[in-house]
């Protein structure tokens, strides 16, 4: 896109309402942001349990790109470009898998598990092969989850990016939990109004009634009556007593960027009476970590734009955004529990996902009627509320990447 149609996009931007047309829709645009910041920012992408062992895969696509997470023989885990390097064909086309060498099914071509190449055949004398190694991408891993960033010299240094929000998420262990179950859920949508729309609750009074049921603050931010927001001050003000009792940390943390990417984490309470985000509130699987009992709390937290968390007391789940192209995003949802809890004996996999998996049905099909609505001549854009600050929040850093100020 030509540099001054996007200064110019940027500037005339209205403060406090939502963005113009063309950054919702405009495929250049995509690429100017995966060239700007999506492709070196750290991605959620999996949990260490899903690749435990040697050779272990999962392939993600995003951005574009096709990328091997793949364990080591040491232990480590290596992120590799999805493609070989003789002429380019998709190394790994399942999904998942294990391997003891990355095979090409073309030509034959083989690599190990750290992306140095292991045999080709009949190539020139003149060529090394140490040149025609699989191109790396970045890896990091914090609380047991696995992060890449397909333009690591560019990346955050995600130490200093996490450090202050780490401690939030210590008493949960997650590092120690598995995944126990996994689901995909297809937006036709730019990515940006799915993470506008994760930002606020707006729409939660009138859009989910199994999130609103679990969670008393949305009620109260409503202000649906004067009961209810006394009575969720008296419940909040128990709550953190409770909280401070027993030295558990709750609030916000700072909300810190680091080369554009910001992260923030905090504990909350959920709604009286409610241990955890269940059809019923009533627990659905063994306590996380440290955690002794229920505490009716929620803590929350994200990597960026795209990656997200929510524990609870029993578990933990992981939503990452996965942009495929201007207008199609991919939703990745984790839930993790134990790493000892057994299946059938210590949760039931359709009580643990009940809740979000309702609610990010619903999601989707409020975003997709967003898009489809974006997309056509009529729009333009209009103003947030009191209750959309996140996303307020969300477009000035965005403009921010995208005007190069960061």
């Amino acid at each position: 896109m030509d540099s001054s149609k996007l200064q110019r996009l940027v500037s005339e931007h209205r403060g406090g309402h939502s963005l113009a047309q063309p950054f919702y829709v405009d495929s250049e645009l995509f690429e100017v942001e995966v060239a700007r910041f999506l492709g070196s920012h750290w991605l959620l992408v999996g949990h260490v349990s899903e690749i435990a062992e040697h050779g272990d895969y999962f392939v993600v696509e995003a951005f574009g790109a096709s990328v091997i997470v793949v364990r080591r023989a040491d232990g480590g885990i290596s992120a590799l470009h999805n493609v070989c390097r003789h002429r380019g064909a998709r190394i790994c086309p399942e999904g998942r898998g294990r391997a003891s060498l990355l095979r090409c099914q073309y030509h034959g071509w083989s690599y190990r598990l750290d992306g140095e190449l292991a045999a080709w055949r009949h190539m020139p004398d003149d060529l090394d092969k140490r040149d025609y190694g699989l191109k790396q991408c970045g890896v990091t891993v914090f609380e047991g989850f696995i992060l890449i960033s397909l333009d690591e010299a560019n990346a955050p240094d995600p130490e200093a990016m996490l450090r202050h929000v780490k401690p939030w998420w210590a008493r949960y262990e997650l590092g120690n939990c598995k995944v126990a179950a996994t689901r995909e859920y297809r937006v036709r949508a730019n990515w940006k109004l799915g993470i506008e729309n994760n930002l606020e609750c707006y729409h939660c009074l009138p859009c989910h009634p199994e999130y609103t049921a679990s969670n008393a603050f949305v009620r109260a931010d409503e202000k649906v009556s004067e009961a209810t927001v006394e009575s969720f001050a008296a419940y909040q003000e128990s709550w953190r007593e409770q909280m401070r009792n027993a030295g558990v940390r709750y609030g916000q943390s700072d909300f810190i960027a680091t080369k554009g990417q910001a992260c923030r984490a905090g504990t909350v309470p959920l709604a009286p009476g409610r241990l955890t985000g269940s059809r019923d509130g009533a627990g659905v699987a063994p306590l996380l970590g440290a955690i002794r009992a229920y505490d009716e709390s929620v803590t929350t937290g994200c990597i960026g734009f795209l990656s997200y968390l929510g524990a609870m007391c029993d578990y933990t789940i992981a939503a990452t955004y996965v942009p495929q192209s201007v207008d199609d995003t991919l939703v990745v949802l984790r839930w993790l529990v134990r790493a000892d809890a057994v299946e059938g004996k210590d949760y039931d996999v359709a009580s643990l996902c009940w809740v979000w998996d309702q609610t990010t049905q619903q999601d989707k099909s409020i975003i997709e009627l967003n898009a489809a609505g974006v997309r056509t001549r009529g729009y333009a854009p209009g103003p947030y509320s009191k209750l959309e600050g996140g996303t307020v929040d969300f477009v000035g850093r965005y403009l921010e990447l995208m005007a190069g100020e960061k």
